[in-house]
């Protein structure tokens, strides 16, 4: 058995918001309350989780405080990325560098939650962005 060959789990969307304010007017307009947030220095970005049903993906709202990510979309944000679940992070960028596709990052980073995470380089996906994350320990209830 491979980790290519399971198919994953989706973890959550990420949404790039230009500001804190712009983060808040978006869980207004959809009526959405957060989960959690935290920072992740290697990405210069707040992530706010938001609360989502049992069983369902989340969506992170990406809100950047320096670095590529303030450009994205020329400033504007948008709709950033999409994160499947891993049980090995490690274990899977390596099958993938068996393929010839790289990872954003030569380790996985500490996500915003209690997660490791990292992007398959965009070249390889045609510039679609893909995270994989590999959660720590139990999923929180939501």
């Amino acid at each position: 058995m491979t980790l290519l060959t399971d198919t994953p789990k989706l973890h959550h969307v990420g949404v790039i918001q230009p500001d804190m304010e712009a983060a808040e007017a978006y869980m207004a307009l959809f009526n959405h309350a957060e989960d959690y947030r935290g920072y992740v220095p290697a990405f210069e970005c707040w992530c706010i989780f938001l609360k989502a049903p049992a069983g369902q993906a989340a969506v992170e709202l990406v809100v950047p405080t320096g670095g590529p990510l303030m450009k994205f979309n020329r400033g504007a944000g948008g709709l950033h990325h999409y994160a499947f679940e891993t049980p090995d992070l490690a274990g899977l960028q390596a099958e993938f560098a068996t393929r010839d596709v790289r990872m954003l990052e030569p380790e996985p980073v500490q996500g915003a939650g209690n997660f490791l995470c990292n992007f398959l380089h965009p070249v390889s996906t045609r510039g679609v962005i893909v995270e994989y994350v590999q959660p720590l320990g139990p999923e929180k209830d939501a």
